[in-house]
């Protein structure tokens, strides 16, 4: 229970620092020595985030939050051999702080920024760390305009459809009600009488794939990778037909690429 806690409160930052690790992929075609310097920032940053995730209070370093995340790996945290080139970070991270005209030449440049991707990898090896929790769902019954307001009020463009009796029905897509509307008018219909089964297409069903909170990141791709599917829903073993409790796209994959 305190692992998945504490990959809650990290999902919003490792998808910022995923973002901020592909601006460096840029930068450093153009300027090496500031992608590195950036990378080693990020790399401190990141360990902050997850050592204060376990409850560290105090001020730190690099060096500081890797002493206190040393012993943790079962729990979620860093492997220590990961850790070990940490300290290694942090020496030649003191050494350019107090070294004039010293910087990162673009092979170290590069051997950060492929350890920031280590690190972002290794926070998520099962679809409980992937998922995005509190995922919203809709009936089948339900009106097709409220899976709509859904969508725009919350920025969904997917949602997993119920039936009434809470087995998964399939995923609805934001063209799902684009084409829904079309036809709707073409028939003289407002959208306001369709439900979201009728803008279910046949092959709703088939854009999901169904998983355990424990199911490994590879296992997870490799769904992801088939044909027409779109989601991984996340769901506790021997429950069928409870609400799912996560969903994985190919997006959260991209953030540990």
């Amino acid at each position: 229970m305190q692992s998945r806690k504490r990959t809650k409160r990290l999902r919003g930052p490792v998808q910022q620092f995923s973002a901020r690790l592909a601006a460096l992929r840029v930068l450093i075609e153009d300027d090496p020595a500031v992608a590195g310097d950036q990378a080693l920032k990020l790399i401190e940053e990141y360990l902050e985030s997850l050592a204060r995730s376990y409850g560290y209070r105090d001020d730190g370093s690099m060096g500081r939050y890797a002493m206190f995340l040393r012993g943790r790996s079962e729990e979620g945290g860093v492997p220590d051999e990961l850790l070990d080139r940490i300290e290694g970070y942090t020496q030649v991270r003191n050494c350019l702080a107090h070294t004039y005209g010293l910087q990162t030449n673009p092979a170290l440049a590069m051997e950060l920024l492929g350890f920031v991707e280590q690190l972002l990898k290794h926070d998520a090896t099962t679809a409980a760390q992937l998922m995005t929790r509190d995922v919203r769902s809709i009936r089948a019954s339900e009106r097709l305009v409220r899976a709509r307001d859904l969508m725009l009020k919350d920025g969904y463009g997917r949602l997993p459809v119920l039936s009434d009796a809470g087995e998964i029905a399939g995923l609805l897509t934001e063209r799902d009600i684009v084409a829904a509307q079309v036809l709707a008018e073409r028939a003289g219909r407002p959208l306001g009488v369709l439900t979201v089964a009728e803008a279910l297409p046949t092959d709703a069903a088939e854009r999901i794939a169904l998983v355990s909170p424990d199911t490994s990141r590879e296992a997870v791709a490799d769904l992801l990778r088939r044909p027409g599917v779109i989601a991984c829903l996340v769901r506790a073993i021997g429950k069928s037909n409870e609400p799912p409790i996560g969903i994985i796209t190919h997006a959260d994959l991209l953030y540990r690429m």
